[in-house]
């Protein structure tokens, strides 16, 4: 199965700091969160395939505990129990460890949405990445993909610096590739940037910020956009999309 799609239109935040907001879907919480794991294996991080293999599916509970279902490969996975939160940080963990797909968290509205494809980022993908950049990813570390999308329009924002000052590498993609932050790169069209090699204080439960910008002009000053708690692991893979009010 292709052309499957992870639920990427969550958001967090709306320019204000430190304040995450549901998003656009309709679809109101119920408690249970249901949907299919899929697999990212380009350099978009959009296209994407069924995830074929088992994994665990994690959220925050309405105990206060974590709640968890199975993934089987086929079958839609029902998350029981899940807590009805504006940002509720997913994990799909495969169940194969030494295999090529990560332990991956994501944001869901789950105060608003009760059904979601979620994503698994391949680490061939990300090596490769590292790679075309000169450098190397660390297992030790959390790697973080960003989309900035404007709040009110749910466009990609170009023309933002970012930073995450725990990231060890900064790539910012572009139309021929992913580069490196020289301290002056700013987001192409797709609104896309990884942080790789990002440190982590605990291992499945820790937290890095994000700062965006835009850049002063010859005709105008600098603009902040924000800060952005964004959730990280060691030897694990973010993916979420940053709404920004610039």
């Amino acid at each position: 199965m292709s052309g499957c799609k992870p639920l990427l239109g969550v958001s967090l935040g709306s320019g204000i700091t430190g304040t995450p907001t549901t998003g656009t879907n309709t679809d109101a919480g119920t408690g249970v969160l249901t949907g299919q794991v899929v697999l990212l294996s380009d350099q978009t991080f959009v296209s994407a395939a069924l995830f074929t293999k088992t994994a665990t599916v994690s959220a925050d509970g309405v105990t206060g505990t974590a709640v968890t279902a199975a993934w089987d490969g086929v079958d839609t996975f029902e998350l029981d129990g899940v807590a009805q939160e504006a940002t509720n940080w997913i994990n799909v963990k495969p169940d194969d460890i030494q295999g090529d797909a990560l332990l991956t968290y994501q944001p869901v509205s789950t105060s608003s949405v009760s059904n979601a494809n979620l994503a698994v980022i391949s680490s061939t993908l990300l090596d490769g990445l590292f790679t075309s950049v000169t450098a190397q990813r660390s297992p030790s570390f959390a790697q973080v993909v960003l989309f900035f999308r404007n709040v009110g329009t749910g466009s990609a924002i170009s023309g933002l610096h970012v930073t995450m000052a725990s990231a060890q590498v900064a790539a910012y993609s572009t139309s021929a590739g992913f580069v490196l932050d020289d301290g002056t790169a700013v987001t192409d069209a797709s609104g896309l940037v990884l942080f790789g090699n990002v440190e982590t204080t605990l291992a499945n439960d820790s937290t890095q910020t994000v700062t965006v910008s835009r850049p002063a002009t010859a005709t105008s000053a600098a603009v902040s956009g924000g800060t952005f708690a964004i959730k990280v692991g060691e030897n694990a893979a973010t993916i979420a999309t940053v709404s920004v009010s610039l």
